[in-house]
């Protein structure tokens, strides 16, 4: 059942087929009835592109790689002292509701995978047979109804399909766990670990699969969860088990028509936090590079390394993501996968942005991804400071500098609709400022409430256009997906966002982006949002809209911490060390009030999905309120390096806004054809509008 150039075309259309296709991904799956074991992230004997025990044992001699060695090996000391952990494990992070429900969420399923690959690994690097009984302990409680009832989470029962995204996570990592043992299990062990597998894990996905379960369609996390778990599991399994050459022929084409989400330059599809899925296919395609043993990675093809750039570009210091859409607010990117990304590539930037990055990590594919033998450069020899990108969320980024951990200013917004786990936050700008959160986006709840992902999401102001530094117009939200589709009857995300009108870099002076954000509203004839970024820390953000009618008009700007706003929209945004002094003037409309507000949960719309009470955070912000039927609305922003100058704050007269700071003077300028920042030394920034 060979995956033929035909019927990858047929299932990803030509221009999808076009853009993500090449020699490694197109060549025909000959399954091999005979494999070498292991020969899943790890190869029996050492080759080019192809790293064996012999080459994991020399790399953990000194150095990072020692270093991760050395915390996985404690782990698993630690480990075979402990009983196997089931679903009603109590875990540091995990709700204690889960474990009283005897409910394997995520968490207990991701650490009860962890346990098994880690000491599996320990056990080959070290042939310490007591790391293998720790993993096998953990294997049979796994696989034993008895011990974990579910395969499923309970939340997912109602669905009516046997599998789940725990049903992946637990098929690939006993699938692996098959693969790196072959050799010290005998043959009656073996066969009890592929009838554990086959009974928990493959009937329910096929079964699943023949119900034509909706995540067979859907390209998401379920999609590539479940999928590319039990295909990674078949490859595992190999001659072992009948349906191998089904799971991994069935997950390649899938798993290559995921690839068609990512944007011609690696955007992501969903809200930034979600970005850390593409784990998930990274994982699956390096399993499916060793599987096949082809020449090419296709970790080195796109959309691999365009990803990894907008990875880069979308971290903020010192390790954080954007708070776009559903996430928590310190979410930050999992650089372990990334390290495979930049093992692939030899991309020596990359391989610098994850050693920055890693934390005191105790994950198996940490060991086996990064190569310590590539060398580094800092990002900032090979990448702007400012980006802007143009599909899928189309974010874009002005930092001051690529200081890892202290960059003076990042600016960062999107100006168009993510496709799944969004918020009405098309148009977003925030702002950090030595590592900190200044300007701010509220992120998600403390828990996902029960109708989060219904009707009610707006009621929750995390989601709601009232959330976000945007204009809002008559209390309205911004228009959705479920408004709008094509003609085919999907979702028409180009026509409920907003297109970039102008994008403009220069690492000496600054950048700029004007975005057309009409299409985000209803009830509106034009709306246009303009940022200048003068170097290092002097912004301008110029709001604009015609709407139908004369409505109430609101631009809310969310603040790390409250702020009292003065009789001239002046106010000061405090950090534990960083300051940034602003002002929001009303050029057009008549200004109905201005002052700080705060928001606050209110029933019936206060609790999580299990009925706790969501934290009630208070989150600050600055609100202009004015009547229009045209407005027109200006923002400044200057970072005060220096806290003794506190005080410091924006003057008007006639057109002209002045600051002095430590950095030195500078003016905004703003009449009928053009907005300017101007510095010292000549250095300015404009643009029409």
């Amino acid at each position: 059942m060979g995956l033929t150039r035909r019927t990858l075309l047929e299932h990803l259309g030509t221009t999808a087929a076009g853009a993500f296709l090449h020699p490694a991904f197109l060549k025909p799956l000959q399954f091999e009835r005979q494999q070498e074991h292991p020969h899943l992230l790890i190869s029996a004997e050492s080759s080019t592109g192809f790293r064996s025990l012999h080459d994991i044992r020399q790399d953990i001699q000194d150095g990072l790689a020692r270093d991760i060695w050395q915390r996985m090996k404690d782990m698993c000391d630690r480990e075979l002292d402990m009983t196997p952990l089931t679903p009603r494990s109590s875990l540091p992070g995990r709700s204690e509701t889960f474990a009283r429900q005897n409910n394997p969420d995520y968490t207990i399923c991701f650490a009860a995978g962890q346990r098994v690959l880690r000491n599996t690994l320990a056990f080959l690097i070290t042939e310490n047979k007591a790391y293998m009984k720790s993993a096998l302990d953990q294997i049979w409680a796994i696989i034993d109804e008895s011990v974990w009832p579910d395969w499923i989470d309970q939340a997912h029962i109602h669905l009516g399909h046997p599998a789940d995204l725990r049903t992946g996570m637990l098929s690939q990592d006993l699938g692996l766990a098959f693969d790196w043992l072959y050799h010290a299990l005998d043959q009656s062990q073996r066969q009890n670990l592929v009838d554990g597998i086959d009974r928990r894990g493959i009937q329910p996905f096929l079964t699943s699969v023949n119900q034509g379960a909706w995540w067979t369609e859907e390209l998401n996390n379920w999609y590539t969860v479940i999928i590319g778990g039990l295909g990674i599991a078949g490859m595992g399994l190999g001659a072992a088990h009948p349906k191998s050459e089904f799971l991994v022929q069935y997950s390649h084409q899938k798993m290559l028509k995921y690839l068609s989400i990512y944007g011609p330059e690696g955007e992501f599809n969903e809200s930034m936090a979600y970005s850390n899925a593409t784990r998930i296919p990274v994982n699956y395609f390096y399993a499916y590079h060793y599987h096949i043993k082809a020449a090419t990675s296709p970790l080195a093809e796109r959309p691999f390394p365009q990803t990894a750039s907008w990875t880069m570009y979308s971290t903020l210091a010192p390790n954080r993501y954007p708070a776009f859409g559903d996430g928590h607010v310190d979410a930050g990117p999992e650089v372990e996968f990334m390290t495979a990304i930049a093992t692939a590539t030899r991309n020596t930037g990359l391989q610098s942005y994850c050693q920055q990055r890693l934390k005191a990590s105790t994950n198996p594919h940490l060991l086996l991804s990064f190569d310590p033998t590539l060398a580094r450069t800092p990002p900032s020899e090979n990448m702007d400071l400012a980006k802007s990108f143009f599909a899928n969320g189309a974010q874009a980024y002005s930092r001051s500098d690529w200081d890892p951990v202290r960059p003076k200013l990042i600016v960062y917004g999107k100006s168009a609709r993510d496709h799944n786990h969004e918020h009405n936050d098309v148009g977003q700008i925030c702002m950090d400022s030595l590592g900190e959160r200044m300007i701010i986006d509220l992120g998600s709840p403390s828990g996902y409430p029960a109708d989060f992902f219904g009707e009610n999401r707006w009621a929750y102001y995390n989601a709601s256009i009232r959330g976000h530094n945007v204009l809002m117009f008559a209390d309205q939200e911004q228009r959705t997906h479920t408004e709008r589709k094509d003609a085919a009857g999907k979702m028409d995300f180009a026509s409920i966002s907003g297109k970039v009108l102008k994008s403009f870099a220069d690492d000496k002076i600054g950048s700029l982006w004007q975005w057309d954000l009409t299409n985000a509203y209803a009830g509106v004839k034009a709306v246009r949002r303009t940022m200048l970024h003068l170097l290092p820390g002097i912004v301008a953000i110029l709001d604009e809209a015609e709407l139908e009618r004369e409505e109430s008009v609101s631009l809310r700007w969310h603040l790390i911490s409250p702020s009292s706003v003065d009789p001239y929209g002046r106010f000061l945004i405090k950090g534990k060390e960083a300051r940034i002094t602003a002002v929001v003037k009303v050029l057009r409309g008549d200004l109905v009030q201005q002052r700080l507000k705060r928001h606050q949960y209110a029933a019936p719309y206060d609790r999580d999905r299990i009925g706790d009470m969501l934290v009630q955070r208070r989150e600050a912000y600055v609100d202009t309120e004015l009547m229009a039927s045209k407005c027109s609305i200006l923002s400044l922003f200057a970072i005060l390096p220096d806290p003794a100058e506190s005080d410091a704050l924006w003057q008007a007269s006639d057109g002209l806004w002045e600051i002095k700071t430590s950095e030195g003077q500078f003016s905004v300028t703003l009449n009928d054809r053009t907005l300017m920042i101007s510095g010292d030394a000549k250095k300015r920034i404009s643009v029409g509008i």
